[in-house]
C-alpha cells in the first residue's frame, strides 16, 4: 500500500486587517499577484514553483501546493516571518494556523468494475455518473475523508485532516472491496 501526499492546504488567521496592496508593494518576493479587479486576494510564492499563499484583508490566509506537512509549517513559519520583518505582525505574534485538507493518490491492488463497486459498496455512499464525471466517488460515514475512484484502479483522497486518516480511507476501501470479491 502506498498512499502519497499530492498536496497539503492549511489556513491561518493574522489577527489583523491588511492593506493587501500596500502589502504586495512591501513583500520582497517577485512572485506575487494582486489583481482585485480579477480576485481578492493576494497571491504570493516565496519561490519560484513553490507553495501557493492566498492572503485577504481580513488576515486570513491559505497556503496550498504543499507536498508535505513538515513543508507546510515551513512555509508557514518563513511567511510569517516575513510579515514580521515588515512590521505587519509581533515576532510573538499569537496567530492560529491548522491543516484544512491532505489530498493523497494511492492505487487499488485489485482493478473492480465501477458499477459493481457502486452497487457493493452502498448507493447512499457512492455517486456514480461516468457521463459527468469518470471515477466513483465514495463517501464512507465512518472516515473522514472522500475517495475518488477511477476505472485504472488510481484513487484520489480527498478531504483528510491528516495522512493517518487518508491511509484508513484506503485500507478502509481495500478491505471493502475484499469482502465484495
Amino acid at each position: 500500500m502506498t498512499v502519497e501526499i499530492a498536496n497539503i492546504v492549511g489556513s491561518g488567521d493574522l489577527g489583523v486587517e491588511l492593506d493587501v496592496e500596500a502589502l504586495e508593494a512591501d513583500l520582497s518576493t517577485p512572485y506575487s499577484e494582486y489583481d482585485p479587479s480579477n480576485y481578492h486576494g493576494l497571491y504570493v510564492r516565496l519561490e519560484e514553483g513553490g507553495p501557493l499563499i492566498t492572503i485577504y484583508r481580513s488576515g486570513k490566509y491559505i497556503i496550498s501546493g504543499c507536498s508535505s506537512e513538515e513543508s507546510l509549517h515551513e512555509t508557514n513559519e518563513e511567511f510569517l516571518g516575513m510579515l514580521a520583518n515588515l512590521g505587519v505582525i509581533g515576532r510573538d505574534a499569537q496567530t492560529r494556523f491548522t491543516v484544512e485538507n491532505v489530498v493523497c493518490t494511492a492505487m487499488l491492488d485489485n482493478l473492480v468494475s465501477l458499477n459493481a463497486l457502486a452497487i457493493g459498496l452502498g448507493l447512499e455512499v457512492t455517486e456514480y455518473e461516468p457521463e459527468q464525471f469518470p471515477g466513483l466517488v465514495y463517501r464512507p460515514e465512518e472516515i473522514g475523508a472522500v475517495l475518488l475512484v477511477f476505472a485504472n484502479g488510481k484513487m484520489v483522497i480527498t478531504g483528510a485532516k491528516d495522512i493517518e486518516t487518508a491511509e484508513s480511507a484506503y485500507n478502509h476501501l481495500q478491505t471493502r472491496i475484499q469482502e465484495l470479491v
